[in-house]
């Protein structure tokens, strides 16, 4: 006895239309790798056909480079203190940097690092003093 019935909705989906079924489509490089792979019976083969291998060869690893020295950074002058910075610096805008230690308010010294800072005039402020600033309008409060 059969668990399935030749006249149900399942056994027709499934066993239904086997005449019409096609073979999947396989890209075209897939076909020339499959081709390529098939006329070599020991399947080693280095060579494959012309229109799968690139035209432009790979470039050179930088291990097989020879090693030069980094090109030296830039030389950055802080624009508070007027001397180089020769690592860390914070960038106040496109050419102006300072250092860590001179990016601060110009009224109070309090280092604007995690605070950000505020124009005023050409002078950086933090936000207590540029509200003091712009509410009464004087150069320093």
């Amino acid at each position: 006895m059969s668990w399935l019935h030749e006249e149900s909705e399942v056994y027709k989906m499934l066993h239904g239309n086997q005449e019409t079924r096609t073979s999947p489509r396989q890209s075209s490089s897939f076909k020339l790798l499959q081709e390529a792979l098939e006329s070599n019976p020991d399947g080693i083969s280095t060579a494959f056909p012309s229109r799968l291998s690139p035209s432009v060869q790979k470039p050179v690893s930088s291990l097989q480079k020879p090693i030069s020295n980094p090109p030296p950074a830039p030389l950055r002058l802080c624009e508070k203190c007027n001397t180089n910075i020769n690592d860390v610096a914070v960038r106040i805008s496109e050419g102006h940097y300072r250092h860590p230690a001179c990016y601060v308010c110009a009224d109070c010294g309090l280092n604007l690092r995690m605070r950000g800072h505020f124009w005023a005039g050409d002078e950086l402020v933090c936000e207590k003093h540029a509200r003091a600033r712009h509410s009464t309008g004087s150069p320093r409060a």
